[in-house]
């Protein structure tokens, strides 16, 4: 593989990940630094490469993401295409795929051997009456995030009702077609299909038509007042503090912080673990801890809060020593490039043989 980094952006440039979805990156500063790591660089919008302006091998390829659901989708597919042709992706595309899917991210969890907290993951809430649960539990949508959509549910009575209260309900005119199609309809028949019955197609296309919403139960962890944000750029770890509302269990979403809080050795340990499993040079992990324990709620792996890069005063490294706090004043643009060229030259380019 060439040290040779393919940028992929929206139209007109667009690389998300910085102060609001909507705004993006400084480009010209990332690619310069990139240059001056010593790779090459080029640039390319998605569509060119979906529609076979340009062809991409073996080479690595960083790309943008973007919260706008169709761009979403389009990305996913464009990155999929890329995997067949010795390409390095940043991210992954199992991270890619866990983003704003927090259903994929309980499957990769699992591959991962990732088993604090425990989670599940369902398209139905009648596939709920195959388990056993321990409540009080965790209920998330699988898109979403600032805390949006998530509910502590005690017992399965509250748990139903929460599901139907995230689920879209049908309209009046399909409501009226209902009444049609199981009152109001003559007797058909299908030419090939004996077995038809107009109640059971009734019921058949009730079921198919009305909207369900598949969702992820998590264990609940008590007695928790914050959690801890951890910002990785490799060997770069920014830490945040996040604190719960009152009487709310969420620490995602509250909006409360401390950028100067002293990270503790252990739970940088458990995230730089948690970035070697997930093999990825930039990371964003939310952990809680309890007794000496500690929980990876979420995580994502690109177009994540930049918050404790603007505010915080530096970040830990991991030297002979332990765990050092560096005081330094950084931007995304910096700590993106730096994160990926010290992952390149340690993980990928270097050569232990010495030669």
């Amino acid at each position: 593989m060439d040290k040779r980094i393919v940028i992929l952006t929206g139209y007109d440039r667009f690389f998300g990940q910085t102060r609001k979805p909507w705004v993006g990156m400084n480009l010209d500063r990332l690619s310069l630094l990139l240059r001056e790591g010593g790779y090459a660089v080029e640039e390319y919008e998605f569509h060119q490469l979906a529609n076979r302006k340009i062809q991409i091998q073996d080479s690595i390829v960083l790309y943008s993401f973007s919260h706008r659901p169709q761009l979403r989708r389009y990305i996913r597919d464009v990155i999929w295409g890329l995997q067949c042709h010795s390409n390095l992706l940043i991210p992954s595309i199992d991270l890619l795929q866990c983003h704003e899917n927090k259903g994929f991210q309980e499957l990769y969890k699992q591959r991962l051997g990732i088993d604090q907290l425990r989670g599940y993951y369902f398209s139905s809430s009648r596939e709920l009456r195959d388990y056993e649960l321990n409540f009080p539990m965790v209920l998330k949508s699988v898109e979403g995030s600032n805390g949006k959509y998530v509910f502590l549910i005690r017992n399965r009575e509250e748990l139903q009702r929460r599901i139907r209260q995230m689920e879209s309900s049908v309209g009046f005119l399909t409501r009226m077609d209902f009444v049609r199609r199981k009152y109001f309809r003559g007797k058909k028949v299908h030419e090939g299909y004996p077995e038809y019955n107009n109640r059971a197609d009734y019921y058949q296309y009730r079921d198919y038509i009305t909207p369900e919403r598949e969702f992820v139960l998590q264990e609940f962890v008590p007695d928790l007042s914050n959690d801890y944000r951890i910002t990785i750029f490799y060997d770069h770890y920014f830490g945040v503090k996040r604190f719960n509302r009152p009487g709310d269990f969420r620490a995602s979403g509250a909006k409360k912080f401390d950028f100067e809080v002293e990270m503790d050795a252990a739970l940088l340990d458990y995230a730089r673990e948690i970035r070697q499993k997930l093999d990825t040079p930039i990371a964003c992990l939310d952990i809680g801890v309890k007794d000496g324990r500690f929980y990876l709620f979420e995580f994502q792996g690109l177009h994540f809060g930049i918050r404790p890069i603007i505010y915080s005063h530096g970040f830990y490294q991991a030297t002979e020593n332990g765990w050092t706090f560096i005081r330094q004043k950084s931007s995304i643009e910096q700590e993106l490039a730096g994160g990926l060229l010290r992952y390149l030259d340690a993980e990928i380019f270097t050569n232990p043989a010495g030669e």
